[in-house]
């Protein structure tokens, strides 16, 4: 259900710009029948961060619902180091598009007027607007998300087949 969960999610955001709610429904009702009520408990712990990239918007807000899935999957630890895998497939698809655009230097100095400007008058502000349309360098994190959860998982099999838990 979990593998199920990831590419529904994945597969709308790559092609429909969000996360569709119906797939964090469906992960949470899962996730609560196949993990209990721990599934809550460890997936609240990504929420809060998720949250303030979310009201900074640095991300969406199905972004940081799908993390807090993963998360109450997997377990809180093993939740954030299958989030940071997809969080590294999300940077070098980024580096890849920045590299083809040939603005990674208009990005970056972007990012420090912002973090200046955010410093300055000591509120947070959004980063920029989150539609596709209005930002040309999005990337579909929920894509990368699922990808990195993929590779987390499988190679957590081939660690377990090979016996590195002996």
């Amino acid at each position: 259900m979990f593998c199920v969960f990831l590419f529904g999610a994945g597969w709308t955001d790559l092609y429909k710009g969000k996360v569709k709610n119906i797939w964090i429904v469906f992960g949470i009702i899962s996730g609560l029948w196949c993990c209990g009520w721990q599934f809550l408990r460890d997936g609240a712990v990504v929420l809060v961060p998720a949250f303030l990239l979310f009201r900074m918007r640095m991300m969406g807000a199905g972004d940081g619902k799908m993390m807090a899935v993963i998360a109450g999957y997997l377990g809180a630890d093993r939740g954030l180091q299958a989030i940071g895998l997809g969080m590294a497939v999300g940077a070098v698809w980024s580096l890849y598009r920045f590299w083809c655009g040939r603005n990674l230097s208009e990005s970056l100095m972007n990012l420090g007027a912002y973090i200046r400007r955010t410093i300055q008058i000591g509120k947070l502000e959004a980063y920029q607007e989150l539609s596709l349309t209005a930002c040309r360098n999005t990337i579909p994190l929920a894509a990368c998300l699922s990808g990195g959860t993929y590779l987390y998982l499988l190679g957590f099999c081939i660690w377990n087949m090979a016996g590195g838990n002996r």
